[in-house]
């Protein structure tokens, strides 16, 4: 099946929340400012996720319909969102990965953390982050790589980054790899003083969170294992062990097989798409809106945080 993308079909997107505007994390939302999102859609276009679900499989059309999508399994998730689409009466789809439940704290999510509370800007973040790669001699060629990225459109779909944001991107994911990055990061955290466990503290969800939406009818959906930030880029094997190890996961919590997924980061190829129909993955979501057809497992998505939802502070 191979639909056309309608300008007016999507998921939206969330990933992070906070208490208040005062305390925003670099791309979190406010419980306030879901309301007005929900209200700029329209709570009658939002169909509930296994509606959602259900009208994919049976081939039914979904012209001007709207599902919300959470990412990541974050804890404030549940206690700044859930809340609003509890008043509204509201499911969602929940994609978790899994490795976060059962004693893996992945440094992508906690480096967010660390940069988003412990620098007045992410730009003065990326100034340091960028003199400790110096210091590491990671890239013996790092003016050349910058001037590439400045000649790329590298993620320049995503209008809500700044060029700052997309270069860091570029260089954690393209230049650097995941050793070298993590190393970076790890002495960034010592010289503030800090380590992965006490950021790590009460990030993400619990298992107990999980069976609560699972009951609630919402859908809890893949995300990795891991949640590898180019998972397209790994073996045949390695991409089949994370999502098989994820679905476990997911079904011994919930009681039942995981059936949707959204691609982390936004990074699955062709093969990724064979692995995940022969699990039995049924419907799924890509990170933006920029493919002119997608298939079952590529529905499109709008981020929170993007032009097409202007709210008031």
């Amino acid at each position: 099946m191979t639909n056309k993308v309608e300008a007016d079909t999507y998921g939206v997107m969330f990933h992070h929340f906070s208490e208040s505007e005062e305390n925003d994390a670099l791309g979190s939302i406010t419980a306030n400012k879901l309301d007005e999102i929900i209200h700029k859609v329209g709570r009658n276009r939002i169909v509930p996720a296994k509606e959602w679900y259900e009208r994919v499989l049976a081939g039914s059309s979904l012209p001007g319909s709207v599902c919300l999508t959470f990412d990541d399994a974050l804890r404030s998730q549940v206690d700044i969102a859930l809340p609003v689409l509890e008043k509204y009466q509201l499911t969602a789809f929940w994609f978790v990965y899994s490795s976060v439940f059962e004693g893996s704290t992945p440094g992508f999510e906690i480096y967010r953390h660390f940069y988003s509370s412990y620098f007045s800007s992410f730009d003065e973040f990326f100034y340091q982050f960028v003199e400790q790669i110096k210091i590491e001699g990671l890239i013996t060629n790092l003016p050349e790589e910058r001037e590439r990225f400045s000649r790329s459109n590298y993620l320049t779909e995503f209008e809500f980054y700044s060029v700052n944001e997309r270069e860091y991107r570029f260089l954690r994911d393209c230049v650097l790899g995941n050793n070298h990055f993590n190393l970076v990061m790890e002495k960034m955290l010592v010289k503030w003083g800090l380590d992965q466990k006490q950021l790590a503290d009460g990030l993400w969800m619990s298992n107990d969170d999980l069976v609560t939406l699972a009951r609630q009818n919402h859908v809890v959906g893949l995300h990795s294992y891991t949640h590898p930030t180019d998972l397209r880029s790994l073996t045949y094997v390695e991409q089949l062990s994370e999502y098989q190890r994820n679905a476990t996961h997911i079904s011994k919590v919930t009681g039942e097989m995981p059936r949707t997924v959204a691609h982390p980061v936004n990074s699955y190829s062709a093969g990724t798409l064979k692995i995940l129909k022969a699990m039995g993955v049924e419907v799924g979501f890509r990170s933006n809106q920029t493919q002119a057809k997608f298939g079952p497992l590529e529905y499109p998505r709008i981020d929170c945080v993007s032009p097409e939802f202007q709210y008031s502070k």
